[in-house]
């Protein structure tokens, strides 16, 4: 991957949406609407009760997040296309970029009077108000794939996607009455890739910001990556049957998180074979996966909504009961550790549910980006209750987790709602029995 510096060196000083161009600067403005075609599965439609940005089957939706780059058109032999800038969609509509012509920076306008600009969608998402890190879409091996061009019009019209002769003064609109989808497809691969990054673009809007490093999706995933994986902290695979299915994009996202919040590119997961939701495995399996799916479902749910009530395969995340019976079995549970981190972040209150007692609430309300900061608190190591734990496969748990955030800010100021909504109210606490 190149260094983010080279490759959003001409996107940060380009990120400028507006509708209306600068006073006394030779600006251009060009307005066009941007959408992608959704077949998702485990999502929110639009109309969810605490869908942050709903899925919509069957339609074509905003394309919020995605990023394109705007080029001028140049037919005159031996002239190339000059390429202007990079923007982000932040918004639903048409939208509108705004950029210098005669005075770019770039000197890409060469004296030609008017540009004649045309959109490229380049398969990468950004947060909606841009910055450094993003998510590039890539091959199976890493490899770039092809880009949509809306240069050489719709077969009849070499310019039905272009807007001509684009002046001072006024936007310049592309197709006015209709909107650009890269790929109408959504069974094709392209089609499966754009639905993954826009997947993935939930979890990148909700946690981009404490993020230092970007990440390649591969799709389709390596082989032997099924339904998805991670590779390091910057590298997430999708495997082919699965780019519309929403939740495994944003899920090894959130393994992404873990490990950039740990500065490393692996992780303590020691799970069997075939883990499931539910299925009993070791705690630092439970753990980590369950992290993962918590980012999934708080990437499409919004967790200060009382009546957001997140689910996923058919599994309610809100359900106030631990989900085995026996409280002191729940600790290898990833749906448990996930549902004990949405607690940890909702806006709700709710009493305890056999098997936790009654008098074991759910009380905090913290922040989503100082939950996931939380694994900054893990000391590098191999010892108990270390990022590394390997005395133990239950090592690097929940309990660990709680043990090296209660004395931290924002947790230190309600240590005991914190200990009862985390550990007490989801039967999480009995993972302290396997350390030492």
């Amino acid at each position: 991957m190149m260094k983010t510096s080279q490759l959003y060196a001409s996107f940060l000083t380009a990120l400028a949406l507006a509708n209306v161009p600068a006073a006394n600067a030779a600006t251009r403005t060009v307005c066009f609407e941007l959408r992608i075609a959704d077949d998702r599965t485990n999502c929110p439609v639009t109309s969810t009760p605490g869908a942050k940005r709903g899925c919509d089957p069957d339609h074509n939706i905003d394309a919020v997040g995605h990023v394109y780059e705007l080029w001028d058109k140049d037919d005159a032999a031996n002239a190339p296309d000059e390429y202007i800038g990079k923007w982000v969609i932040s918004g639903s509509g048409r939208r509108c970029a705004t950029f210098e012509w005669e005075n770019s920076e770039g000197d890409y306008d060469l004296g030609e009077d008017n540009p004649d600009v045309y959109v490229r969608y380049i398969n990468r998402v950004n947060r909606t108000t841009g910055g450094a890190i993003y998510v590039q879409g890539v091959d199976a091996d890493g490899s770039s794939v092809d880009v949509t061009s809306w240069r050489n019009g719709d077969g009849v019209d070499p310019d039905a996607y272009v807007a001509e002769e684009c002046t001072v003064g006024h936007n310049c609109e592309i197709v006015p009455n209709a909107s650009l989808v890269p790929e109408s497809d959504t069974g094709s691969e392209r089609g499966m890739r754009i639905q993954a990054l826009d997947s993935a673009q939930h979890a990148l809007e909700t946690y981009g910001a404490i993020m230092d490093t970007s990440v390649e999706l591969h799709y389709p995933g390596k082989a032997g990556c099924e339904p998805s994986c991670f590779v390091s902290r910057s590298e997430i695979h999708v495997a082919e049957a699965f780019g519309d299915d929403a939740f495994y994009p944003a899920h090894e996202f959130g393994h992404a998180v873990q490990m950039q919040e740990f500065n490393q590119d692996y992780l303590r997961d020691v799970c069997g074979d075939s883990h499931t939701l539910t299925s009993s495995e070791t705690d630092s399996c439970s753990t980590t996966e369950g992290w993962a799916d918590y980012v999934a479902v708080v990437s499409w749910y919004e967790p200060n909504n009382k009546n957001s009530k997140p689910e996923a395969f058919g599994y309610k995340f809100e359900a106030a009961a631990p989900y085995v019976p026996v409280c002191e079995d729940n600790g290898g549970i990833e749906l448990q550790v996930a549902k004990a981190f949405w607690d940890l972040d909702d806006a709700k209150t709710e009493e305890g549910h056999a098997p936790a007692a009654e008098s074991q609430y759910d009380w905090s309300n913290y922040a989503t980006r100082d939950i996931a900061k939380g694994w900054r608190n893990f000391p590098d190591g191999t010892d108990t209750y270390t990022n590394d734990y390997y005395e133990s496969d239950d090592g690097v748990n929940v309990y660990a987790y709680y043990y090296n955030n209660w004395y931290n800010s924002p947790f230190t100021d309600n240590g005991p709602d914190f200990f009862e909504t985390l550990l007490n109210h989801n039967c999480l606490e009995w993972q302290d029995d396997y350390m030492p």
